[in-house]
């Protein structure tokens, strides 16, 4: 399992190095965890590993049966894939109405977060460039001006990251997501909502799609 380094809330971080251990097969459908094996491998105490079960129970990886404990469930690459959808639907609909309620100054600091993406990328460097994509995302939800919806997508957070850090991990996919992203903010700029919402949910599916394991 990889070790945890990113700046996520710590049941986060444990939830994001459970479901990588899942997508890569470290971790195979039907295997049993418990809090004490995952605190040990990750050298973190039980409270946020209780916790991150929690999170991965609600996404449908995980499930505890009698007299059985918690078991990687048999449906976990069906609910990663099922979660990436809901994901693309919510963000398509902060795309839409981005374009229709950003303002001039959240355009500019969206442009000016896709700027430093391409630094990063010049610069190969991978973990800025995860930093921007989120803050690019982040940014544009702002500017949907729905709280509602923004709270809904933040509960993805901790998904949204393990699947946008296993998604950049080629040079290849960091130029066709930033090809992406600057599609996504010219729709937002031509306030376009059906084309921004098109345009995210492909690119988030696409995403998905790379990284997300089919059933065996």
């Amino acid at each position: 399992m990889e070790r945890i380094e990113t700046p996520l809330p710590i049941s986060d971080q444990v939830a994001d190095s459970i479901r990588k251990s899942i997508m890569s097969g470290e971790l195979s459908m039907g295997q049993k965890i418990s809090v004490s094996m995952i605190s040990e491998k990750l050298e973190v105490s039980a409270t946020p590993v209780k916790q991150a079960f929690k999170i991965l129970q609600s996404e449908g990886l995980l499930e505890t049966k009698p007299r059985s404990g918690t078991l990687i469930s048999d449906l976990a690459y069906q609910s990663l894939s099922d979660t990436a959808i809901l994901r693309s639907a919510l963000e398509g609909a902060a795309a839409y109405l981005a374009a229709k309620n950003a303002t001039d100054e959240d355009i500019r600091i969206m442009d000016e977060i896709l700027d430093g993406s391409e630094v990063a990328i010049a610069n190969k460097d991978y973990e800025a460039l995860v930093i921007q994509n989120a803050k690019f995302h982040r940014r544009m939800r702002q500017a949907a001006r729905n709280s509602y919806l923004y709270v809904l997508i933040e509960r993805l957070m901790s998904f949204d990251y393990t699947i946008r850090s296993r998604a950049l991990s080629t040079v290849e996919e960091w130029e066709k997501g930033r090809i992406e992203h600057r599609q996504i903010l010219n729709c937002i700029k031509r306030r376009n909502p059906e084309e921004a919402e098109a345009a995210l949910i492909a690119h988030i599916r696409s995403t998905a799609n790379g990284v997300v394991p089919q059933n065996k």
